[in-house]
């Protein structure tokens, strides 16, 4: 009896200084470290669709360009008109001048409903060329957008590729605390990009409206020209 219960005696001071043993090697076990431990304000996203989003904001930048050019060289083209039609309205009031002269008021009427058609016309080129001003300064602003939007997706990527090798490589001491000051720095810029690609949304916005009022506008004048109004 006596034997047993020194046997049981040792056997659980043993079993209470393995548990003590235990907790005090997780009280010394130091807190996992790097940018994982702290909220991730960029939320994490594969490359391959950041890149993906990438590219399409590079073509979104050549096109809008192109389309820029082009609106441009139909703004020339209207303005073009209107020049040839202000020559052609000179020169209509001469003959009206001309017709009052040598009393020919069936000449003069006549001429007085073509200088009425060329204002008409005029009026219809000067509203095409707003429109293709109000173009080009929309493909103006969606370039500055894409410009934008392409700045804070390449943030996005080095980002996105600075935390997976972090992943995959721990590093500890001085060396990863620096990397993880890299990351953060990362962050900070990528969602200062995003504030700046949000901003300029509105920009956007507006000139499509504006673009929709000048071909309301450019209807309007269409239809008063076939009206004759």
């Amino acid at each position: 009896m006596a034997r047993t219960s020194i046997l049981l005696i040792v056997l659980m001071c043993a079993g209470s200084g393995a548990l003590m043993g235990q907790a005090k090697a997780q009280a010394q076990t130091p807190p996992q470290g790097g940018f994982d431990s702290f909220i991730q304000l960029v939320a994490p996203r594969d490359t391959s669709t950041i890149k993906r989003q990438l590219r399409a904001a590079t073509d979104e930048v050549a096109q809008a360009e192109s389309r820029r050019q082009q609106a441009e060289t139909m703004r020339l083209g209207a303005r073009g008109r209107i020049e040839a039609k202000k020559v052609e309205m000179v020169r209509i009031k001469e003959r009206i001048s001309l017709a009052k002269k040598e009393n020919r008021e069936a000449d003069r009427v006549g001429l007085e409903a073509e200088r009425k058609a060329a204002e008409r016309e005029k009026g219809l080129f000067e509203r095409r060329e707003e429109l293709r001003q109000a173009e080009i300064e929309l493909e103006t602003a969606r370039g500055e957008l894409a410009g934008l939007t392409q700045k804070a997706l390449q943030l996005e990527l080095q980002l996105a590729v600075r935390r997976a090798g972090r992943l995959r490589k721990p590093i500890g001491g001085a060396g990863g605390a620096s990397l993880d000051q890299v990351i953060g720095e990362l962050e900070k810029q990528t969602l200062e990009a995003q504030r700046a690609q949000a901003e300029y949304d509105p920009v956007v916005a507006n000139q499509e409206i504006k673009v929709i009022d000048r071909r309301l506008e450019l209807l309007q004048a269409q239809q008063e020209l076939l009206g004759g109004n």
